[in-house]
């Protein structure tokens, strides 16, 4: 995944270019799921989660609830079969999007792997890449780190 998204130029973008981008009208996409995004999301990002929580009982989601709660987990999660339909309605594939997920992985080596680390955001960019969008963009750090510089952002309210 790391040198397809290299080979494809796709790029790690710093908060201050993030910044920069907003006055561009460069659609910034928060995959996170709905209570992350709900918590504290980014002024003027649009909200297409990657994942949702899995749905319906047949044997296939079944097995996949089980693999989840079998590590702890008990609410897992399967593909948004939405998004890349709600991808293509909020951005073109020519000015490409922002993607935002609450680390922001990178696909440059770090100190303790030379892979790099894989991220919500990366496994998007990397779909996204494979649909045709070109000029795909992730926010290294991701939300958490922009949240932790103090940069401003938003909390939906509860009715």
């Amino acid at each position: 995944m790391r040198d397809t998204l290299r080979s494809r130029k796709v790029q790690m973008l710093s908060q201050q270019e993030l910044v920069f981008a907003l006055d561009k009208e460069i659609p910034i996409i928060d995959i996170r799921p709905p209570d992350e995004f709900k918590a504290g999301h980014i002024k003027g990002s649009v909200h297409i989660p990657l994942y949702r929580p899995i749905t319906g009982w047949d044997a296939r989601k079944l097995l996949r609830r089980a693999g989840f709660a079998f590590f702890g987990v008990f609410n897992g999660t399967e593909l948004n079969p939405d998004f890349f339909d709600d991808i293509v309605a909020a951005a073109s594939k020519e000015k490409g999007a922002i993607l935002i997920c609450n680390i922001g992985g990178t696909i440059e080596p770090t100190e303790t792997n030379s892979e790099g680390f894989q991220s919500r955001s990366l496994m998007a960019a990397y779909e996204l890449s494979n649909m045709g969008f070109d000029n795909i963009k992730v926010l290294k750090g991701g939300f958490n780190d922009w949240k932790r510089s103090e940069r401003g952002f938003e909390v939906v309210e509860e009715t």
